[in-house]
C-alpha cells in the first residue's frame, strides 16, 4: 500500500514538475528572443525612417562608414539590400546574411519589416530588416543581423538551472512523500496486523496509536474490541471448565456403577444387559466430550502443560493399535503397520496417545468396511514422520483448509464435536511438531504427524 501510494503521488508530482519546467523554459526562451527581436525591430524601423532625412549614402567607403556610425547597433552587422533581396553593402560576411523568400520580399515592398531567425554553418542568427520608403515605393532596405550564440548559451544555462531545481524539488518531494506515506500507512499496517492476529484467535493484542483522527479512533476501537472479546472468551471458558468438571464427576460415577452392575454375580436379563451397555457406551462418549472441552479451555487459556519423558513412539503406536483392535474388527479393516525398531524422544505419553487415538479413530470411522488402513513410520536423525493413510471418501479443498479449526466439521457425524482434530493439532504443535493433512475427494486421506527427535535432549 505504501509503495503504491508513493508511486501514484510521485507520478502526479513528476507530471506537474515536467509541465512547470516546460512552461518555464519556453517562457524564458520567448522572453529573451522576443525582447531582442523587439529591440532590433525598433532600431531598424527608426533607422529606415530616418535614413532619407539623414542624407547619407553608401556608395563610397567613407559614406558607408558615416552611415554605420549613424545607424549602427552594437553587436550587429548593418546591411543594405535592394528590392530583390540582394546585398548592396554590409559590415559583416555576406555568407552569414539573411536570404529572403518571395513572400518576405513582398512584405518589404509593402513597407513591412521582416524578422528572421536562421542558422548558417551551425551558427544561429537573428535578422531584422525594415524597408527604406521613398514615397510609396521601397528600393532599399536596412537590415541588422546579430549572432545569437551568447543568447543561446544564456538560455541553455537558465534551462539547466531550471531542470536542476526541478530534480532537487522532485527528490525533496520523494523524501517528503515517503515520510508522509509512512506516517499514514504505518497505523493502517498496525491495525491490519492486529486484525489478522484477531482473525487467528489471538485477542490479547493492543494497537498503539497517537493519531487523533479516524485512524486513532479505529485503533482504539479495535483494542477495545479485542479486550471485550477476550473478556467474553474468559467468561465462556470459565463456564465451560466449571460445567465440564461438574459433569465429569457424575458421569464417572455412572460409568463406574454400570461396570459394577454388569460385572456383578447377579444374572441380568438380556434387556437389562442391553440397556446397561448403551448407558456405558454413551457415558464413555460423554466423558470423552467433557475431556475435549476441558482440553479446549486449557488451550484457549494457554494452561496446557506437557509432562515430557523418554518415550518410544513405536511402542506407543502399537499400544494404540491394540486399543483400537475391536473397532478395526467391527469394520473388517486390515491394518498395515510399517514401523522402525524403535524411535525415542521426549514426549508427553498421554497427550500423544490422545493424538494418535483421535487420528486413528477418524481414519477407522471414514474407512469403508473391508478396507485397508496403513500406518507408516519413517524417521530421520531429527524428525519422525508418522503417516496414517485411509481409503475413505477424502476431503474437498473447501473443507481441507478449515478442517483443523475448533468446532469445524466437514461432515457432521454422531459422537463428533469438531474439537478432536483441532486439539490434536494443538498438542502436536505443543511438542514443536506439525500436522499435515493431504486429501482428494475419492482418493482417501493421508494425515502426517511430524515430531522432532533431538538426541541432545535425551538423558
Amino acid at each position: 500500500m505504501k509503495q503504491q501510494l508513493v508511486i501514484r503521488i510521485m507520478i502526479v508530482m513528476t507530471l506537474v514538475l515536467i509541465l512547470l519546467v516546460s512552461v518555464l523554459s519556453y517562457g524564458t526562451y520567448r522572453y529573451y528572443y522576443e525582447y531582442e527581436s523587439e529591440a532590433l525591430l525598433s532600431h531598424a524601423t527608426t533607422s529606415a525612417y530616418l535614413y532619407p532625412q539623414a542624407q547619407v549614402g553608401f556608395e563610397t567607403p567613407s559614406a558607408f562608414s558615416v552611415l554605420v556610425r549613424t545607424f549602427g547597433y552594437p553587436g550587429t552587422d548593418l546591411t543594405i539590400v535592394n528590392r530583390f533581396g540582394e546585398i548592396v553593402k554590409t559590415t559583416g560576411q555576406r555568407d552569414y546574411q539573411a536570404l529572403f523568400s518571395e513572400r518576405q520580399l513582398e512584405q518589404l515592398a509593402r513597407g513591412e519589416s521582416v524578422v528572421q531567425d536562421y542558422d548558417v554553418k551551425d551558427e544561429h542568427f537573428l535578422s531584422v530588416t525594415s524597408p527604406i520608403m521613398t514615397g510609396e515605393t521601397s528600393e532599399l532596405a536596412i537590415s541588422f543581423t546579430r549572432p545569437l550564440e551568447d543568447l543561446d548559451t544564456l538560455i541553455r544555462e537558465i534551462w539547466m538551472a531550471v531542470i536542476l531545481i526541478g530534480v532537487l524539488i522532485w527528490l525533496l518531494a520523494l523524501y517528503a512523500v515517503i515520510r508522509i506515506a509512512d506516517r499514514f500507512v504505518r497505523p493502517i499496517r498496525d491495525i491490519i496486523e492486529t486484525a489478522d492476529e484477531m482473525a487467528q484467535g489471538d485477542f490479547d493484542v493492543e494497537v498503539y496509536s497517537n493519531e487523533k483522527h479516524e485512524l486513532g479512533a479505529l485503533a482504539r476501537t479495535l483494542t477495545y474490541l479485542g479486550a471485550k472479546v477476550q473478556q467474553h472468551q474468559s467468561t465462556r471458558n470459565e463456564f465451560l471448565s466449571n460445567v465440564s468438571h461438574e459433569l465429569r464427576t457424575p458421569l464417572t460415577s455412572i460409568k463406574g456403577w454400570t461396570e459394577t452392575i454388569r460385572g456383578g454375580n447377579e444374572k441380568l436379563s438380556e434387556e437389562t444387559e442391553l440397556g446397561l451397555g448403551i448407558i456405558h457406551s454413551e457415558t464413555e462418549r460423554m466423558i470423552g466430550l467433557v475431556e475435549q472441552l476441558l482440553d479446549y479451555t486449557k488451550i484457549e487459556e494457554s494452561r496446557l502443560v506437557l509432562y515430557r519423558q523418554e518415550l518410544d513412539l513405536v511402542s506407543l503406536l502399537r499400544k494404540v493399535s491394540v486399543q483400537l483392535k475391536q473397532s478395526l474388527e467391527d469394520k473388517q479393516i486390515t491394518l498395515v503397520e510399517r514401523y522402525p525398531q524403535k524411535s525415542i524422544g521426549l514426549f508427553d505419553e498421554n497427550r500423544l496417545k490422545q493424538v494418535f487415538l483421535n487420528l486413528l479413530e477418524n481414519a477407522i470411522r471414514f474407512s469403508p468396511d473391508g478396507g485397508t488402513l496403513t500406518v507408516r513410520f519413517v524417521q530421520s536423525e531429527r524428525v519422525a514422520f508418522i503417516s496414517i493413510i485411509d481409503e475413505g471418501p477424502g476431503i474437498s479443498k473447501e473443507h481441507l483448509q478449515r478442517i483443523t479449526e475448533m468446532f469445524y466439521q466437514a461432515q457432521v457425524t454422531k459422537g463428533s464435536s469438531g474439537l478432536g482434530l483441532a486439539i490434536a493439532k494443538e498438542l502436536i504443535e505443543a511438542h514443536e511438531g506439525k500436522l499435515v493433512i493431504e486429501s482428494e475427494v475419492g482418493q482417501g486421506t493421508t494425515v502426517t504427524v511430524l515430531l522432532p527427535l533431538d538426541p541432545s535432549e535425551l538423558h
